[in-house]
């Protein structure tokens, strides 16, 4: 038998390194990099990038409907995509994770009311360094009005927590924020944050209402139409693994009216005003979509290794695969499931059936099964055996609570299940504490760590990504609010008319100014002011 120092290096040497593709064109393909990008600056240097530093994370949640019955292994690996079901095993099998309080071993098979906890060093993926922009502060309407870039998530979300607009408000400019309307994280703009909570409450109704004008800016690919076109075709989330929205009847209501702006010959690129009259997820995407223009360097709806030659242009086929079963059949059959499936995970095709309200056809479920494989060979850096170390002890050092393991079942019919809770409700989740990033590892160190590896989770670490695949050419550009009157970015410099290739900064160099400082200055004459009237 080969001893781990003989085996590793080998196998680290295998990893896939590509040259980082040429980007002249101004049509990358954002969170979609096949193998491992070669950087042109060191690891964790790149100026374009804002990193943080890795940092132990503990999680709980409570079982949801779809998990009824199955095995803990299969429901992390579909539902938790960011890292590979061989991780995902061998964490379950050094018994970090526990289901009610005792430990979890991939096998075992999950009930409604189980409560799972897991402990993990938690590696938020790096952003783009633009920062956000604060465009106007109202301290007695209480609200904020802000530019998003593209690759912020606005709330806390899979791997992203520090790296969020929320948290960077606060941690940046000391502002705390909720808040009132939602932009993806690949898609940069303007955004309207509330100054507390009331305000957030009050705000929200509006966008809720629909009594928000909101106009967006976009480049797609082809020539578009220079007449104005409305396109009114009802959406539906189908996977929510990869967000993956269509359009059929059974959708909800949606709306958005374009224009043209201008046309790019050199790149055959077209730049679009974007009106939506609802506010459905994904809904200028999937429109533009349809109409054979999609966004230039979007990862879900415009590449043709999964669309195919017309880029999903006229919506997707609807004709029911034969093969699949409704939600409401599959959930059944998950809770009546008696004994384990002890079934190899397949991450590309299972969970299809649980997650879509309706029968997907088979180009819709190739589709999926695409994307799927598409973000799993982006991750590939994750997909890791190379490492062998113990790790059973690791939630118990980092709570000192003693863990009992569940008995392992002797009957092959018999499911291995956790313990039900005593005295425990829904309402237990309870908001985790972030530990010190400098916190010494709980884990046992491995005989061997080869270079690029995490030192304390002994995780390989990836690359750093192309900053230029971490958004989208979608921006919100204008909201108009019956409360607070309009608002606008300058035009994002990849929507100027005659567009140099870089995307940063605004078009015809634009300079907006510096409102925090002038909002201090206010605050402390506002502080002096009160203090000399005491």
């Amino acid at each position: 038998m080969s001893s781990t120092s003989d085996i590793l290096p080998d196998r680290i040497n295998k990893l896939k390194i590509q040259d980082e593709p040429d980007r002249s064109s101004g049509t990358s393909t954002p969170g979609v990099e096949v193998g491992i990008a070669k950087s042109t600056f060191p690891k964790g240097m790149n100026p374009k990038l804002r990193y943080i530093k890795p940092y132990w994370w503990p999680y709980r949640t409570f079982v949801k409907q779809r998990w009824i019955g199955r095995q803990i292994l299969e429901v992390i690996t579909t539902e938790f995509r960011d890292r590979s079901m061989e991780y995902y095993k061998h964490a379950l099998d050094s018994g970090v994770t526990r289901v009610n309080g005792v430990t979890a071993r991939p096998d075992l098979v999950l009930r409604d009311g189980d409560r799972i906890d897991n402990t993990v060093h938690r590696h938020e993926p790096p952003v783009t360094n633009d920062p956000i922009l604060v465009l106007h502060i109202d301290r007695q309407k209480q609200f904020v009005v802000i530019s998003k870039p593209g690759s912020v998530p606005v709330h806390a979300t899979g791997r992203y927590f520090r790296h969020s607009v929320l948290e960077m408000m606060e941690l940046d400019y000391g502002i705390k924020c909720y808040s009132v309307n939602r932009l993806d994280r690949l898609t940069s703009g303007l955004m309207i944050l509330a100054l507390s909570g009331k305000a957030a409450s009050k705000l929200a109704m509006e966008f809720a209402e629909g009594k928000v004008k909101k106009e967006y800016v976009a480049r797609v690919k082809g020539k578009f139409p220079e007449e104005e076109i409305t396109v009114d075709q009802p959406l539906m989330t189908v996977d929510r693994q990869m967000g993956l929205v269509i359009i059929t009847p059974e959708g909800k209501d949606a709306v958005t009216i374009f224009n043209r702006l201008s046309y790019d010959s050199q790149r055959d690129q077209s730049v679009v005003r974007c009106r939506p009259q609802t506010g459905r997820t994904h809904q200028i995407r999937v429109h533009l979509q349809y109409l054979g223009h999609p966004i230039a360097n979007d990862p879900l709806y415009s590449t043709s290794e999964v669309w195919g030659h017309n880029l999903g242009k006229g919506g997707v086929d609807l004709t029911p695969d034969a093969t699949g079963t409704s939600r409401a059949e599959a959930l059944q059959a998950r809770v009546g499931t008696s004994t384990p499936t002890n079934k190899t995970v397949d991450r590309e095709n299972d969970d299809m059936d649980l997650t879509s309200p309706i029968l997907l056809s088979e180009q819709a479920r190739k589709i999926i099964s695409k994307l799927r494989r598409q973000k799993d060979e982006a991750e590939d850096w994750i997909k890791w055996n190379e490492v062998i170390f113990t790790v059973k002890d690791a939630q118990d050092k980092l709570e000192n609570t003693p863990i009992p393991e569940i008995e392992t079942s002797t009957s092959s019919t018999t499911p291995i299940r956790a313990p039900r809770l005593k005295n425990s409700s829904r309402k237990d989740i309870i908001k985790a504490s972030i530990p010190d990033s400098d916190a010494p590892s709980p884990l046992k160190k491995p005989a061997y760590l080869p270079p690029g590896f995490c030192e304390d989770c002994f995780v390989p670490l990836p690359d750093d990504p192309d900053p230029e695949t971490l958004f989208i050419y979608l921006h919100a550009l204008r909201y108009t609010t019956p409360e607070l009157g309009t608002w606008e970015t300058p035009l994002p410099r990849w929507a100027g008319e005659h567009w140099d290739g870089d995307w940063r900064g605004w078009s015809d160099g634009a300079k907006i100014p510096d409102v925090l400082e002038d909002d201090k200055k206010q605050q402390k004459q506002d502080k002096e002011a009160k203090d000399s009237g005491d």
